[in-house]
C-alpha cells in the first residue's frame, strides 16, 4: 500500500485501511472501498491530509462483493451512503410532518407550539447537517412550484437557518429555535389561496396580496401559549431589510431581530438558488456580496460566504464549455472568480478569463 495526499486521489482507487474522523472515533470510509469522485470530494472537505491506498494486488483481497441492487452504495462508499439516506429519510419525514401540520391548519386546526417544536426539533438534530444541507438543499432545489412547495420550502429555510445560527456558533438552544421560526416563517401563507403562492411571476397587485402572509402570520401566532418572542419576531419581520426597504413595518439595521436577520437570509439563499443561474454557488455568493451591505445583515452574510468557500474548495465544477474540473484556489479579494484545474489538467484562472464560467456543481 501507498500513502496518498487527498488531492491525488482517483475514482477507482480503493482504500488500504479504513478513513478515520480527526477525533478517531469514526470510520468515514471502511477499508477496501472504491473511491468515487463524490468520496473524494468529501474526503478534501473533511481537511482528511492524505489516506492510505491500496495496490492492485491487495485491492483484489480487500474489495468487499459489489452490493446488487442499491444504486445509491454504487454511487457512496458503506459509510456515506448511509448517510446520505439517513438525511434523505429524515428530509422525507420532516416534509411529511410539516404537510400534515400545514393541512391541519388549513382545516381549521390549531397551532401548537408543541407540535411545532417537535418538527423543528428533529430538523435541527437530523437535518442541520452543512454537506448533505448544501448538496441535496441549497444546490438541489427544484424550481417547480408544485401543490407542496411551500412544504418544501418551510423545510429548506428551516434547515438553512439552522446551518447559519450554528455557523454563528450560537448556542444549541438558540440554534433550535431559529430552525423554529425557519420552519413556520411562511406559515401566514396557509391562509392564502394555492394558485397565489404557486404563482412564480404575479402582477403587482396580487404581490401585494401575497406581501400580507406576514400579517395574517402574527395574527395566526400572536396568542399561542409557549411560542418564544423571538420566534414570532422573526417570523414578523423576515422581509424587513437593513437598508428599511422591507415590510410591513420598514424596519432598519439593528432594529431588525437577530433570528430575522437569519431567517431573512436563509429565505434568500433559497430564493436565489431557485432562480436562473441558482445551480451555481459562485453566482450565489455573488448575489449575497452585493446584498450584505443594504438589504441583508453583513455578519450572517459573512459567515456564509466564508464557510461556504471552505466547503467549495477541491469541490468539481462544470463549465460551461462541457468540462470538468476542480477548485484549487480561492482568492481572497475576489472569491466568486477562483483558479480551477480542469480534467485535462489545464488551469484556468477565471479573473483573467471571461470565455469560460462555472454553470454548476457536479455530484
Amino acid at each position: 500500500m501507498r500513502k496518498l495526499i487527498s488531492f491525488d486521489l482517483q475514482p477507482g482507487m480503493v482504500t488500504a485501511e479504513p478513513v478515520f474522523s480527526h477525533d478517531g472515533r469514526q470510520i468515514l470510509i471502511p477499508a477496501g472501498s472504491h473511491l468515487t469522485e463524490q468520496a473524494i470530494r468529501l474526503i478534501q472537505n473533511w481537511d482528511i491530509a492524505f489516506i492510505m491506498i491500496a495496490e492492485t494486488a491487495e485491492a483484489e483481497l480487500l474489495t468487499p462483493p459489489p452490493a446488487e441492487n442499491d444504486p445509491v452504495l454504487e454511487i457512496l462508499p458503506d459509510t456515506m451512503a448511509k448517510k446520505v439516506i439517513n438525511f434523505t429519510c429524515n428530509l422525507e419525514e420532516a416534509l411529511f410532518n410539516v404537510t400534515d401540520l400545514f393541512e391541519s391548519l388549513r382545516s381549521g386546526g390549531s397551532i401548537e407550539t408543541a407540535a411545532c417544536r417537535q418538527i423543528s426539533s428533529k430538523i435541527a438534530r437530523h437535518l442541520v447537517q452543512p454537506a448533505e444541507a448544501i448538496n441535496r438543499l441549497l444546490f438541489r432545489i427544484t424550481v417547480n412550484r408544485d401543490r407542496d412547495y411551500l412544504e418544501r420550502h418551510s423545510v429548506s429555510v428551516a434547515v438553512l437557518s439552522g446551518m447559519l445560527a450554528s455557523w454563528m456558533e450560537l448556542a444549541p438552544a438558540v440554534v433550535d429555535e431559529v430552525v423554529l421560526a425557519g420552519l413556520i416563517h411562511d406559515i401566514g401563507k396557509i391562509r392564502m389561496p394555492r394558485s397565489l403562492i404557486m404563482d412564480d411571476s404575479p402582477t403587482p397587485e396580487r404581490q401585494e396580496i401575497l406581501r400580507q402572509h406576514v400579517l395574517l402570520a402574527y395574527e395566526l401566532l400572536k396568542d399561542v401559549p409557549g411560542l418564544p418572542p423571538n420566534v414570532l419576531a422573526a417570523v414578523t419581520q423576515h422581509h424587513e431589510y437593513r437598508d428599511g426597504s422591507g415590510y410591513p413595518l420598514a424596519l432598519s439595521g439593528d432594529g431588525i431581530n437577530q433570528y430575522a436577520r437569519i431567517v431573512t437570509v436563509a429565505n434568500r439563499l433559497c430564493h436565489i438558488a431557485e432562480g436562473p443561474g441558482g445551480l451555481n454557488p459562485f453566482n450565489i455568493i455573488e448575489i449575497v456580496k452585493g446584498e450584505m451591505f443594504t438589504r441583508l445583515d453583513p455578519a450572517v452574510c459573512d459567515t456564509f460566504i466564508r464557510r461556504i468557500n471552505d466547503y467549495l474548495m477541491n469541490n468539481p465544477v462544470k463549465l460551461n464549455d462541457g468540462r470538468k474540473a476542480k477548485v484549487v484556489f480561492l482568492p481572497t479579494i475576489n472569491p466568486t472568480c477562483p483558479v480551477l484545474k480542469a480534467e485535462d489538467g489545464q488551469f484556468i484562472d477565471l479573473t483573467k478569463t471571461r470565455e469560460t464560467s462555472i454553470v454548476g456543481l457536479t455530484f
